[in-house]
C-alpha cells in the first residue's frame, strides 16, 4: 500500500500537473528514500494512515544524510522534506490522512541566497566580442538571446525554426510545466539570430531545432554552458558565469530600469510572484551600493 500511493503520486505529477522529468526524478528520490527507511526500520507497517511520530523521527534521521552517511545541508533536507510534506498534502486530498504528518517534527529553516549576477560592463564585454568561427556565430546569438529575453537554457535549447517569428521580434516558449508564453526579443538580439541563421545550413541540420551542434542536432544545455565559458575564455572576464546568471542578470537590469514586478514575472515564465521577488532584493543591494559609494556619510565608521 506504500509503493501504491507513492506511484499514483508521481503519475499525478507526470500527467495532471505536467511537470518536468527533472522534477518527477527529484520527488522519485525522496520517495524511494523514505519507503526505504520505512521498510528497513518498521517491515510491519503497511498504510500510509498508521504513520506516527515515530515514523516521522526515523525519517528526519534518514534525510540528514545522503547515502555515503555524509551530512546534508539545511537547504538539502529542507526540500527533501517540503517533497514529503507534498506528497501527504496529496495523501489528504485522497482522504487517505487526516492531516499531514510533516508537522509532528522540525523542518530545517532554508538559507536563501541572492542570486550572482553579471555587472552591466562584462555583459557589454561578452557581447562586443567579435566571432572567429561559425560555433562562435551560433553561441553569440546563444547568448544575446539569453540575457535579452532571460530564457531558461533548458527552454533555448528546445526552440525549434518555427518558434521564431523575425518581423515580429518575438519567440514562443515553452517552459516548466509544459506552460507556453511569447517573450519579446530584442532588435540586437535578431540580428546576432539573423547572421547565425546565414551560416545555419553549413550545420548540415538533422532536425528543425533553432540551434544546431557540430553534428546538426539539437544542442544539449551542458554543450550551451560549456559553449559559454569559451566565449569568457575568449574575452578575458575573470568570473564563473552560467546561462541561468545570464537569467538573473537579465531580471535585474528589467528591474533597475524601472520594469513592474509582473511584466518580470510573465518575460520569466514563473507560475508565482514570490519566485519573482527575489530580485527586488538584488534592486535593494545594488541602491546600498550605490549610496555607499556616492554619499559621503554613508561610509563613516561607527564608534
Amino acid at each position: 500500500m506504500l509503493e501504491k500511493w507513492s506511484n499514483s503520486f508521481l503519475d499525478y505529477l507526470r500527467y495532471e500537473k505536467r511537470v518536468s522529468k527533472h522534477t518527477v526524478d527529484s520527488y522519485e528520490r525522496v520517495l524511494n528514500k523514505a519507503l526505504n527507511t520505512l521498510h528497513l526500520e518498521f517491515p510491519q507497517l503497511d498504510s500510509w494512515q498508521n504513520i506516527s511520530y515515530e515514523h516521522m523521527r526515523a525519517l528526519q534521521r534518514e534525510f540528514n544524510f545522503n547515502d555515503s552517511a555524509e551530512k546534508l545541508s539545511s537547504n538539502s533536507v529542507a526540500h527533501d522534506l517540503y517533497v514529503l510534506s507534498s506528497f501527504f498534502k496529496y495523501l489528504i486530498r485522497k482522504e487517505v490522512l487526516l492531516d499531514n504528518p510533516i508537522f509532528e517534527i522540525k523542518v530545517p529553516k532554508v538559507k536563501h541566497h541572492l542570486p550572482k549576477i553579471l555587472t552591466f560592463s562584462q555583459i557589454e564585454e561578452l557581447l562586443a566580442y567579435e566571432p572567429k568561427t561559425p560555433y562562435e556565430t551560433r553561441d553569440l546569438a546563444i547568448i544575446e538571446l539569453l540575457f535579452s529575453s532571460g530564457l531558461r537554457v533548458s527552454e533555448l535549447v528546445g526552440l525549434n525554426m518555427n518558434d521564431l517569428d523575425m518581423r515580429q521580434r518575438e519567440v514562443r516558449v515553452l517552459g516548466k510545466g509544459n506552460k507556453q508564453r511569447i517573450v519579446p526579443v530584442t532588435r540586437e538580439a535578431i540580428d546576432k539570430i539573423s547572421v547565425y541563421l546565414g551560416i545555419r545550413e553549413a550545420f548540415k541540420p538533422k532536425e528543425e531545432a533553432l540551434f544546431l551542434n557540430r553534428f546538426g542536432s539539437r544542442l544539449t544545455t551542458r554543450a550551451v554552458e560549456q559553449n559559454l565559458d569559451k566565449i569568457c575564455n575568449e574575452v578575458a572576464l575573470n568570473i564563473k558565469t552560467s546561462p541561468h546568471k545570464l537569467r538573473h542578470s537579465f531580471a535585474t537590469e528589467m528591474l533597475q530600469g524601472g520594469a513592474d514586478l509582473r511584466t518580470v514575472q510573465e518575460m520569466l515564465g514563473h507560475s508565482s510572484l514570490a519566485a519573482t521577488q527575489v530580485y527586488t532584493h538584488l534592486d535593494f543591494e545594488h541602491l546600498k551600493a550605490v549610496c555607499k559609494k556616492s554619499l559621503p556619510l554613508a561610509n563613516r565608521k561607527k564608534n
